[in-house]
């Protein structure tokens, strides 16, 4: 067991993944920040069992999982209902860590029409997602307003109309709850194993208000890496999916390039992908901070690369 442990917190730390999630995401964050090095080598295709208490150690170090430095992506998400066109939408977001955890700030809105027509400013915001043990989340509209702190059922509401996500997807709040079953590991594709977790909500939490029962994440097997997440419904049915679906390899560490969130109901999707990316980067406190984001004019790093 020890040596299995050892093994992995040195692999955690020669490189890393990042979503939208874990870092928030989407994240990383986003995402949402998970760590893994994804190179040639094969993967496990051995479906075995890990006990609980590795389970548990597996999931404290995906927590403590970041990339070196700061970043930054430009990325598109393309939101796909089950019936009618495609709609575009662009984003740029900022992410960093702090003593709560990972931090990232959203700008999102419509793609302007080819005819120059203008976008409803209901079609632009921004968000500072604060992940963690204690998650915040604010959000303001393009309108010169200031941030406001995101709570109760506005959480679940979508960032903006028509779009599938939401700021509880963003933050990931899941990724921290203490009580979890461990469910054993499944196929992801044809060759590599995920080792799935169902993370169980706080009594008071919103999201047990919300009547989510649990959150079904799936950790690769051999690198720890996020492969996907399941949202159970109060009966314990799968209502939303977050799939990763593909790496890149940017200044020699590995980012999430390619995410699809899916709603049962609807059968609704909304890819997200990035399009260049900078990491390494120092960004100012300011960014992050709702009382002073308003002000703080956030750039595009002179080191973005294309992908």
């Amino acid at each position: 067991m020890l040596l299995r442990e050892t093994y992995f917190l040195k692999l955690f730390k020669r490189s890393a993944v990042c979503g939208l999630t874990v870092a928030g995401l989407f994240c990383a964050y986003l995402q949402v920040t998970a760590q893994v090095r994804l190179g040639g080598e094969r993967a496990s295709r051995f479906m075995d069992r890990i006990d609980v208490e590795e389970g548990a150690q597996r999931l404290s170090a995906f927590r403590r999982q970041r990339l070196e430095g700061d970043f930054c992506f430009e990325f598109e998400l393309a939101h796909k209902p089950r019936r009618g066109r495609t709609i575009p939408y662009a984003g740029i977001m900022w992410g960093s860590w702090n003593e709560s955890g990972p931090i990232t700030r959203f700008r999102v809105s419509s793609v302007r029409p080819k005819d120059g027509e203008s976008v409803n400013s209901s079609e632009e915001v921004e968000l500072i997602i604060q992940n963690g043990v204690t998650p915040k989340a604010w959000i303001r509209r393009n309108d010169g307003s200031d941030f406001e702190l995101i709570e109760g059922e506005a959480l679940f509401e979508p960032i903006i109309p028509g779009l599938l996500y939401s700021p509880f997807d963003l933050q990931m709040p899941f990724v921290y709850w203490k009580d979890f079953t461990y469910e054993g590991p499944t196929l992801v594709g044809v060759t590599r194993v995920a080792q799935q977790f169902l993370m169980q909500p706080p009594v008071l939490s919103a999201s047990a208000e919300r009547g989510i029962s649990g959150v079904r994440v799936g950790l690769d097997d051999t690198y720890n890496a996020l492969w996907r997440v399941e949202v159970m419904n109060a009966e314990g049915e799968v209502s939303s999916r977050f799939a990763v679906e593909s790496f890149k390899k940017v200044q020699e560490q590995y980012i999430v390039k390619r995410i699809t969130l899916t709603d049962y109901n609807s059968k609704d999707r909304t890819t997200f992908e990035v399009k260049a990316a900078a990491l390494g980067i120092s960004s100012s406190r300011d960014l992050f901070c709702p009382k002073s984001a308003r002000s703080f004019d956030a750039s595009i790093p002179s080191s973005m690369k294309e992908l």
